[in-house]
């Protein structure tokens, strides 16, 4: 980086993304796609995203700004974009073929007198949350600049759309020449560091206890197993757990301190003001399902309800959990021993200790924080609740610190399955080869696929659901449906459709059809006693004006899928290394499993995992 690259400060807007900006002198001083040297920019106008169809009705993700006075030529050819709709003053760009959490270079031509804004919104079917990157246009002063703008897709991400909005009549704004590429990480954590330099450095030294309950995921990082590629980490919580971002200071800290650690792969999953209670939800519904790594919790709630949540999920999960105190509000009106130590957070602690969590005493760390710099509250605060950008930082760092090289036993892999085993999951190593065939999986005798395994998605509301006047409508929603006995359950598609403006829903199967129903004030349990849907994590549905907030004609859908599988492949480049798990959320009880192994030259099987959740 030059050593007089400048970055852009700004007062309170909460990223919880990245998108930046470079830019370059008169375009009559470079060629088609260069870097350049500039001016400060003036008058930089931020703005809070919003989703389209009002589910991010809180900020989802907000870029940060920077520009280096000089930077080397990019002359790399363009992605193929669809530009049917690129206009001057509305300039509008579709990009295909892209890869999730990755990061990406937009470069635009730009000729303005006042500052304009737009956003990155990104195709996803593997993420809820988190699929649109604001970007902020700068002021050119009227003359034609030629400006980069650097994010990150979402996890999943297939197709882009770039636009920037129509600014007022009469103001000038003329944007051409579209380019995009795929940026190095290198580049990407360059761009990082410079934003990271506008904040005091810290002292984030490993302590002798940091990472003792992260065992599992630190191995990962360390040392992991061939085939292991990426390592996923789940955020879940309220708006507090969004604008943490989408874990860039993570993904930064470990390419920091685990050089040949997998990709870090984060999606996130909020509501709004959602604490523990109704995460206790999602964790069963959606994270369970999506086999996390890590999980992240940081939102409000108390110690009966975080009990709850853990008792549940470490049982049927090997993911390693970090619980984090929450920050300062104003509320709190003083930084001082009482308001910092509270008996909520107390309570919180012992029961995230209880269940083998990784306990990070965020509160009493960002406390130190603004007391070292003799500041008050509100100085990492964007509003009276929510952090900016400078107070997440300091919340990611105090949470990813806690991740470091230590001493951890080795994950071993069997070479041999056994002959009974009551792992809940059990993952199989191998390498491909290009004669490689299908091995067939058996359990207890029969095809895996047909073993009564099973795991949830997320429930989703349907686009033309009532949209609430604050809020999201996912946030009026049942967040759980338990599972029947396994040996009736159909994997299939769900859905409920409310019939009355009272509570009165229909349960409707994709394959058994119509399956009862009854009223969201008390638990339905279907007709065939697959699904039921209890009124307890049925969040919000009543307002507070005794109206019931879903109408006749919402619905929610959301699928059972089977968790295990009945075959594996292992075709493909000769050698390379691969892992899959065979069955998971498996019954816990002495099954036998089996697996056809490849003939010589046709693959080769290195070893079985078997895996047993955090708690018996």
């Amino acid at each position: 980086m030059p050593e007089n690259a400048v970055a852009v400060p700004r007062e309170h807007p909460t990223s919880a993304g990245i998108a930046i900006w470079r830019c370059c002198a008169n375009l009559s001083d470079v060629s088609p796609y260069p870097a350049f040297a500039g001016p400060h920019w003036r008058g930089l106008r931020f703005h809070l995203a919003r989703t389209e169809d009002g589910r991010g009705q809180e900020p989802d993700e907000v870029g940060l700004i920077r520009y280096w006075p000089e930077l080397s030529s990019n002359a790399a050819d363009s992605l193929p974009l669809e530009t049917s709709r690129f206009r001057p003053g509305s300039p509008l760009v579709r990009a295909a073929g892209l890869y999730g959490s990755t990061p990406y270079c937009y470069t635009i031509t730009v000729r303005n007198d006042q500052p304009g804004e737009g956003r990155v919104s990104f195709t996803s079917e593997s993420v809820y949350y988190g699929k649109h990157v604001p970007l902020q246009l700068p002021d050119t002063l009227s003359e034609s600049k030629r400006i980069s703008f650097f994010f990150r897709t979402a996890p999943g991400t297939a197709e882009a759309t770039i636009q920037f909005n129509k600014i007022p009549e009469g103001s000038l704004i003329e944007i051409k020449d579209p380019h995009l590429r795929e940026a190095s990480e290198e580049e990407f954590t360059e761009a990082w560091r410079e934003w990271r330099s506008r904040y005091p450095e810290r002292d984030l030294t490993a302590r002798p206890n940091d990472g003792e309950q992260l065992q599992r995921f630190i191995s990962l990082l360390q040392d992991p197993p061939r085939g292991v590629d990426e390592l996923l980490v789940y955020g879940i919580g309220s708006s507090y757990t969004n604008m943490l971002g989408n874990g860039e200071r993570l993904v930064q800290w470990v390419r920091e301190h685990f050089p040949n650690a997998p990709r870090i792969v984060y999606k996130k999953h909020v509501g709004s003001a959602v604490a523990y209670d109704f995460t206790r939800g999602w964790m069963r519904q959606l994270v369970l399902g999506e086999k996390p790594d890590l999980v992240i919790l940081y939102s409000e709630g108390t110690g009966k309800d975080l009990e709850k949540l853990l008792k549940d999920f470490r049982r049927h999960s090997a993911a390693d959990v970090i619980v984090a105190s929450l920050h300062l509000r104003e509320r709190a009106k003083e930084n001082t021993p009482a308001t910092v130590n509270n008996t909520q957070w107390q309570e919180v602690r012992a029961i995230a200790e209880k269940y083998g969590c990784e306990w990070v005493d965020n509160r009493v760390e960002h406390a130190a924080y603004l007391t070292g710099h003799g500041k008050p509250i509100e100085w990492l605060l964007k509003d009276a609740v929510h952090q900016s950008d400078h107070g997440a930082l300091v919340i990611n760092e105090n949470i990813v610190r806690h991740i470091v090289p230590r001493t951890v036993p080795p994950r071993a892999l069997v070479k041999t399955l056994p002959e009974k085993t009551t792992a809940y999951r059990v993952d199989l190593y191998g390498e491909r080869s290009s004669r490689g065939k299908v091995s067939a999986v058996r359990i207890n005798d029969q095809s895996a696929d047909t073993c009564p395994a099973f795991v949830t998605t997320v429930i989703g509301p349907g686009p033309k659901n009532k949209k609430p006047a604050r809020g999201s409508a996912a946030d009026r929603s049942p967040h759980l449906v338990r599972l029947g006995d396994p040996d009736t359950i159909i994997p299939q598609n769900w859905t409920i459709k409310m019939t009355s403006d009272t509570g009165d829903f229909e349960l409707i199967g994709s394959v058994t059809g119509q399956d009862g129903g009854g009223n969201n004030s008390e638990d339905v349990t279907s007709d065939s006693g697959q699904v039921t849907v209890p009124t307890a994590l049925w969040r919000r549905r009543v307002n507070p004006d005794g109206t019931h907030a879903n109408l006749k004609g919402d619905v929610f859908t959301w699928t059972v899928k089977r968790s295990t599988v009945g075959e594996v492949d292992f075709s493909g480049k000769d050698g390379e290394p691969f892992r899959v798990t065979l069955g998971y959320q498996l019954p816990q009880t002495p099954i036998q499993i089996e697996v056809d192994p490849p003939e010589e030259g046709e693959g080769r099987i290195l070893g079985y995992e078997l895996i047993q959740p955090a708690l018996p």
